[in-house]
């Protein structure tokens, strides 16, 4: 057994250089500003400002029930 360790650990850890190589080589390049905010994330993209920076005219009349 202790004859065949160094061999296989040689064998295994080229197998997992030769997959990181192959995944850096195929992969495209990461773009770290495309990402949303980490508080906004799964729920589209984040609000720039609220509901009041609109213009009045933008804004949806109240219901007219009062």
């Amino acid at each position: 057994m202790n004859r065949r360790l160094p061999w296989l650990t040689a064998l295994f850890w080229a197998a997992v250089l030769a997959l990181l190589v192959l995944d850096w080589r195929s992969g495209t390049p990461h773009d770290r500003f495309a990402e949303p905010p980490p508080l906004a994330l799964g729920n589209g993209p984040a609000a720039d400002a609220g509901h009041c920076s609109l213009p009045p005219a933008a804004v949806p009349e109240a219901s007219s029930s009062r």
